[in-house]
């Protein structure tokens, strides 16, 4: 493991959204920190389950899925499967983040990110969420006021985040991220 660098968990995924900024962040981890381990937290459902197993980096796919707006027959039964997922993808979370010891966990957005951060932030380990889009999507709404620090690309974003995250520190995270 990383004796000079970090142990870092990043984790998003189910789109590109999600998932290239999760890679871009590794690899200015890695080039400012060449020390640092990480491992990737993903969904076996998003774009991440072709990526991941092609490169040389460690990951973890948890079996969750997003939860379906609309109403159809698959929509319904995903809808209904979904507690079950969730609990399962948590403890899963959980034991990895037991086994990894992670310093910090990352997560770039999507339902493939909620579980390991909502599992960090429960074991008492550093949080960051990095939110590349000008509206948060659920994942990032629901927990910014859990986590250590929101980074964001739009200053605008902030007003859809929970009051307590809207710090001087986040307005200066939107400054340094990029």
């Amino acid at each position: 493991m990383a004796r000079n660098g970090l142990k870092v968990m990043i984790a998003g995924g189910g789109t590109g959204g999600h998932l290239f900024p999760a890679i871009t962040i590794a690899e200015a981890l890695k080039t400012r920190l060449p020390e640092t381990v990480i491992h990737f937290v993903g969904s076996r459902f998003g774009i991440e389950s072709d990526y991941f197993p092609k490169q040389n980096e460690p990951f973890t796919l948890l079996k969750i899925r997003g939860f379906v707006r609309g109403f159809s027959r698959t929509g319904i039964a995903r809808n209904i499967l979904f507690p079950l997922r969730f609990a399962k993808s948590y403890f899963r979370a959980r034991n990895l983040i037991s086994t990894i010891k992670p310093d910090v966990v990352v997560g770039t957005g999507g339902y493939a990110s909620g579980l390991p951060l909502l599992a960090a932030i429960r074991r008492g380990i550093p949080t960051l969420i990095h939110e590349q889009n000008s509206y948060p999507g659920f994942t990032t709404r629901w927990l910014s006021s859990r986590v250590g620090r929101v980074c964001l690309s739009y200053e605008d974003s902030m007003q859809y985040l929970k009051k307590k995250t809207l710090s001087l520190l986040v307005i200066q995270c939107v400054k340094t991220c990029y």
